[in-house]
């Protein structure tokens, strides 16, 4: 935690999906501090690097994996990037929302996510 938290050079030393997993990873160190773990990872959100953002929608994914929030930041964060113009990250953003909401059942999130995977230029031969 101490290594990779206090400054974010690190980050940048990787490459494309070298820089999209090591921003995922904050996702795992955080996991389940929904509020503490937002405030680390959402400066990533607005990054430069397409790969940075793409990983830090991942890690907003999986810090709440299981979380129950009335606010429901991860779907606010989210959402703006389902139907965004970059691949890579409509791709992270779906899986964010994946991982988040895995066996909750909620319709807004299916019906969310139905459209993109019911394309037909989409799926998982095509998807990053």
């Amino acid at each position: 935690d101490k290594l990779m938290t206090p400054d974010n050079e690190w980050l940048y030393k990787n490459k494309d999906h070298g820089m999209m997993a090591a921003s995922a990873s904050l996702g795992l160190i955080q996991l389940w501090n929904v509020e503490e773990g937002l405030a680390q990872i959402d400066k990533f959100l607005y990054s430069s690097e397409e790969y940075v953002k793409a990983g830090a929608a991942l890690a907003v994914g999986i810090l709440s994996s299981g979380v129950r929030n009335d606010a429901d930041p991860t779907l606010a964060l989210l959402d703006e990037h389902i139907n965004g113009d970059s691949h890579v990250m409509k791709c992270a953003a779906c899986t964010g929302l994946g991982i988040a909401y895995a066996g909750s059942a909620r319709e807004d999130v299916m019906e969310l996510l139905l459209p993109i995977v019911e394309q037909e230029n989409s799926g998982p031969t095509t998807m990053l």
